[in-house]
C-alpha cells in the first residue's frame, strides 16, 4: 500500500513538474492594453517545446479570447491554454490562422472541441491541406511521441479573397494576404486602432529566418514584406518568431536580409557561378547584423543554398 501511494505521488509531481516546465516554454509580453504576444523558444523543434518554437498572440474582448495560431501539436495547443490561463479567465472564442506551417494551425482541433471558430483565409487553408501529410511526418520525426494525438483541422469556413474585416466583443480586426511569406498563402493580423499588426511567419525577429522548399520564393518574400511596411506602417510587430518589435527592427532582420539574398545570391545563380563557392563566399561575407541573429551559423548557409536553386 505504501510502495503504491509513493508511486502514485510520484507520478503526480513529474506530472507537475512537466506541466511547470512546460509552461516556461512561452513567455507572455504584454504589448497594449488587452493584447499580448506568447513568446516560444528561438531555438528548433523538440519534445521540449511541443513544436511551439514560435511566437503567438491573444487579444482579450469582453466576449472571449482572439487566438493568434493554435500550436503546431496538441500538447502544444495545451501548453497555448496553460498560458493563456494566466492571462485571462476567458475561454478562446476564435483562433485566427496567419499561416500554414505546423505551429500556425495544427493545435486548430483542440480550441474547437472546447467551442472555438477557426478562422483562415483561403489561400491559407489550401497550402496547411496541401502540406499537411509533410508537416505530420516531420513533427513525428523531430518530437516522436509528442506529436501523438495531433489532429488537423483547418477552417470549415475559409474566408474568401486576401483581406476579411472582423469584430468580437467591439474588437475591429483585419486578416491581410500581401503575398507569399515564408509560406504561400501566409496572412497578417491588423488591429487598425491600435496600429499593432501580428504578422506570423512574414517576420522573423531576433532570429535568422528560414528559406525553404514550399513554393515561396526569396524574391516574392522580399516583395511581401515591403508591401506589407509600406502598407500598414505598423507601430508594433508581434512577428512570428521572437519578441515584439518596431517596424524598423523587422525591416533589419527580414526586410534587409531578404534583400541581401536577392541582392547577391541572383547574380551568382543567374551567372552560374560555383554553388558551394558561392554559398561559402556568401556567407563568410555576410553583415555583422545578421551574424548576431540567433541560429545564424546553423541555417543562413542552408538559405544561400536554397536562394540559389530557386534563382537557378
Amino acid at each position: 500500500m505504501i510502495q503504491t501511494l509513493a508511486k502514485t505521488f510520484a507520478t503526480l509531481a513529474l506530472a507537475a513538474l512537466t506541466v511547470t516546465a512546460q509552461a516556461s516554454v512561452l513567455q507572455t509580453m504584454k504589448v497594449a492594453e488587452n493584447i499580448y504576444a506568447l513568446v516560444g523558444p528561438l531555438g528548433q523543434r523538440d519534445a521540449a517545446n511541443a513544436g511551439d518554437n514560435a511566437t503567438f498572440g491573444a487579444i482579450v474582448t469582453p466576449d472571449g479570447v482572439i487566438l493568434i495560431d493554435s500550436g503546431a501539436t496538441k500538447v502544444g495547443a495545451d501548453l497555448i491554454e496553460t498560458t493563456l490561463q494566466t492571462i485571462t479567465p476567458k475561454p478562446v472564442r476564435w483562433v485566427i490562422n496567419t499561416g500554414s506551417q505546423d505551429h500556425r494551425w495544427l493545435g486548430n482541433a483542440t480550441f474547437a472541441a472546447k467551442g472555438a471558430k477557426i478562422l483562415a483565409l483561403a489561400a491559407t487553408v489550401k497550402v496547411q491541406q496541401a502540406n499537411v501529410n509533410q508537416e505530420l511526418q516531420v513533427l513525428k520525426m523531430l518530437l516522436g511521441k509528442t506529436a501523438d494525438g495531433t489532429a488537423p483541422m483547418s477552417s470549415p469556413d475559409p474566408l474568401p479573397g486576401n483581406d476579411a474585416k472582423l469584430n468580437l466583443g467591439g474588437v475591429e480586426l483585419e486578416l491581410r494576404h500581401f503575398g507569399t511569406g515564408h509560406f504561400p498563402g501566409d496572412a497578417v493580423v491588423w488591429l487598425p486602432r491600435q496600429r499593432i499588426a501580428f504578422s506570423g511567419d512574414l517576420v522573423f525577429a531576433d532570429r535568422m529566418l528560414g528559406v525553404l522548399d514550399n513554393g515561396s520564393r526569396v524574391d516574392q518574400w522580399a516583395q511581401t514584406f515591403k508591401t506589407f511596411a509600406e502598407t500598414l506602417k505598423p507601430e508594433i510587430i508581434v512577428p512570428g518568431h521572437g519578441k515584439p518589435c518596431s517596424l524598423a527592427q523587422a525591416q533589419a532582420q527580414t526586410g534587409d536580409y531578404l534583400d541581401w539574398l536577392v541582392r547577391e545570391v541572383q547574380p551568382a545563380a543567374q551567372n552560374m557561378d560555383d554553388m558551394d563557392k558561392t554559398v561559402q563566399r556568401l556567407h563568410a561575407a555576410a553583415p555583422e547584423a545578421f551574424r548576431k541573429l540567433d541560429n545564424f551559423e546553423g541555417i543562413d548557409k542552408k538559405n544561400i543554398t536554397r536562394a540559389y536553386l530557386e534563382f537557378q
